[in-house]
C-alpha cells in the first residue's frame, strides 16, 4: 500500500481567535473553512512553547523545550537531532521546505529540498524595503508599521510560498509520482509587518473593535505577564495608543485572509495535479497573536489567543468531513501522527503521542493533558511552564506565582482562581515542577548554543537555492 503523501502548511502567529471555522463571524477564511469541512478541526491544540524558534523546534522533534533546551528565537538545535523530515527522508520520502524555518545553524534538518526560505535571513519581509545594511532589523514599530503593503506583491513571501510550492508539486508529479513526500510550506504571515495588501486591509476597515481590558488588569497580574509585556515590543502602546493598535488589528485580519487565499491556491494545484485522494493535507500555526487581548499583542503568554493555535487535518477516506474535537493536544504531537499515518515505526525520542485514532475513530487520548514552556523574550531569567487539562489552565512561573483559569467557564481568561482551589493548585502545581523540573531551567538555559545575533540582521530576508547549488538573495 503507497504510503500517504503530507503537506503540511504551517503559518506564523495565527491567533486561533481569527478563523472562520474556530468562530470568528467577521474574518473570511473560504480556503481554509473549506480544508476544516473536508477533514477535522482540533479545538484545543496547543503550542509547546509560545515564540517561533522554540514553538518550531518542539513541532519538528516532537520533543518540549524542557528536552531541545530552546526557550530564545537565537537558540541553536543540534544538528543531528532525530526530526519528522529526517525519519521520512530515511523512509523514502521526498521531502522539501518551502518558506520559514527559523533554524539556527543547520539549516535543512533532515530536508532534501528548501528552494526558498530563510537559510541566511529571518522569513520577515521588512516592509516597506529597508537599506541593506548590517545591524538595522528593518521591520519597525511592530504596531505602528501596520497597514497596507507597500512591496509588489509578486515580490512577498507569500505569494513566492505559493508559486515554489505550485512548481515544486508540478515537478515531482513529472519526475516522481509514485515517491510519497513530504512539502512543508510555511508563510511568514501574519506576523508582523503587519502588512496585507491593500485590498485585504481595506476590507476590514471599521468592522473590527478592540477587545475591552479591565481597568487596573496590569497592576494586578502576575510578574511575568508584565514582564513579557515590557519586552514584547509593543509594550509601548499599552493602555494608549488605541488608533494605532485598531488600525493593526485590521491588517492582522487583512493578512489572515492572504494566507487563507494563498492556501487555497496550493490546495487547488494539489486537487488538480491529482494528489487529493492520497495526500494527507495539515494546516496550523507556530503560536498565535494577543491581538489586543488583554490589552497586550504579539505572544510568549499562556492565555489563549498566544499559546494555543489552529488545527486542520483532511485524510480524504480516513477522516469523517466536517468533524471537530475537543481533545486536548500539541503540536509535538504532529511528529508521532505521521509516523503512524505513514506505517513508520516512531522515534523513541518523541515525548508527543500519535493523534491517528483520534482523528479517525475520535478515539480519546489515554494522556490527560499538555505542558507548554515559556521565556520571556530577551529577558529568558523570567519563565514558566503551562499545563491544560480538562477545563483548567494552571501556570506556574520562575519566581513561584500562579495562575489558574477555568478555561469553560471563563473563556476570557479574566480570573485567576487559584486563590479559591488550593487542592487542585497543589495538585498542578506538582505535576508541573515535576515535569519542567524549574530548578534546572537555568542550567538547561546556560548548555544551550546562541546565535551572536538574530538572523533578522542579515541583509535579506529570504535566499533561493538555484539548480547549481548556489544560494542567492531574494530581494527585498
Amino acid at each position: 500500500m503507497k504510503k500517504p503523501n503530507i503537506l503540511f502548511i504551517l503559518s506564523d502567529q495565527h491567533s486561533p481567535h481569527v478563523i472562520g471555522c474556530g468562530g470568528n463571524e467577521v474574518i473570511d477564511t473560504p480556503s481554509l473553512d473549506k480544508l476544516a469541512s473536508e477533514g477535522i478541526y482540533l479545538d484545543n491544540m496547543y503550542c509547546q512553547n509560545p515564540l517561533c524558534v522554540p514553538s518550531r523546534a518542539s513541532l519538528i522533534t516532537g520533543q518540549y523545550s524542557r528536552t531541545t533546551g530552546i526557550y530564545d528565537n537565537m537558540h541553536i538545535m543540534q544538528a543531528n537531532i532525530t526530526t519528522l523530515p529526517r525519519t521520512l527522508s530515511a523512509a523514502g520520502y521526498a521531502t522539501c521546505l518551502i518558506g520559514k524555518s527559523h533554524f539556527n545553524g543547520e539549516q535543512f534538518h533532515g530536508y532534501q529540498q528548501r528552494p526558498y526560505g530563510d537559510l541566511y535571513g529571518q522569513g520577515h519581509q521588512p516592509d516597506p524595503q529597508r537599506e541593506p545594511r548590517f545591524g538595522i532589523n528593518g521591520l519597525g514599530d511592530v504596531l505602528g508599521n501596520s497597514g497596507p503593503s507597500e512591496m509588489p506583491i509578486e515580490l512577498t513571501q507569500t505569494e513566492i510560498c505559493v508559486s515554489e510550492a505550485c512548481k515544486w508539486l508540478q515537478i515531482h508529479r513529472s519526475s516522481n509520482k509514485d515517491q510519497p513526500f513530504l512539502l512543508s510550506v510555511h508563510f511568514d504571515k501574519p506576523h508582523f509587518p503587519i502588512k496585507p495588501p491593500r485590498k485585504y486591509f481595506e476590507k476590514y476597515n471599521g468592522r473590527l473593535k478592540l477587545a475591552d481590558v479591565p481597568e487596573g488588569y496590569l497592576e494586578t497580574t502576575v510578574p511575568f505577564i508584565k514582564e513579557a509585556i515590557d519586552h514584547n515590543e509593543t509594550g509601548h502602546h499599552y493602555g494608549k495608543d488605541f488608533d494605532i493598535q485598531l488600525r493593526a488589528l485590521e491588517a492582522y485580519y487583512g493578512c489572515v485572509e492572504w494566507v487563507d487565499d494563498a492556501v487555497g491556491r496550493i490546495m487547488e494545484t494539489l486537487d488538480y495535479l491529482g494528489y487529493r485522494e492520497d495526500t494527507i493535507v495539515i494546516y496550523s500555526s507556530d503560536h498565535g497573536e494577543m491581538g489586543g487581548e488583554h490589552g497586550t499583542w504579539q505572544k510568549t503568554l499562556f492565555f489563549e489567543a498566544s499559546a494555543r493555535v489552529p488545527m486542520i487535518f483532511r485524510w480524504p477516506g480516513m477522516i469523517e468531513p466536517g468533524t471537530r474535537t475537543n481533545e486536548i493536544t500539541g503540536l509535538l504531537d504532529i511528529f508521532p501522527t505521521i509516523c503512524e499515518a505513514a506505517g513508520i515505526e516512531i522515534p523513541e525520542t518523541c515525548e508527543g503521542v500519535s493523534l491517528r485514532n483520534l482523528l479517525l475513530s475520535g478515539q480519546p487520548l489515554e494522556r490527560e493533558g499538555v505542558f507548554s514552556e515559556s521565556a520571556v523574550l530577551r529577558a529568558t531569567e523570567h519563565a514558566g511552564c503551562m499545563y491544560r487539562t480538562g477545563k483548567w489552565k494552571y501556570c506556574y512561573y520562575l519566581d513561584e506565582t500562579e495562575e489558574l483559569y477555568d478555561i469553560e467557564n471563563d473563556p476570557g481568561e479574566l480570573n485567576n482562581v487559584s486563590d479559591d482551589n488550593p487542592d487542585l493548585v497543589k495538585e498542578f502545581r506538582e505535576k508541573a515542577q515535576a515535569f519542567w523540573k524549574p530548578e534546572e531551567y537555568l542550567e538547561r538555559l546556560r548548555k544551550t548554543p546562541i546565535m551572536s545575533r538574530e538572523k533578522h540582521f542579515y541583509e535579506y530576508s529570504n535566499q533561493f537555492i538555484t539548480g547549481d547549488g548556489r544560494i542567492l538573495d531574494a530581494r527585498p
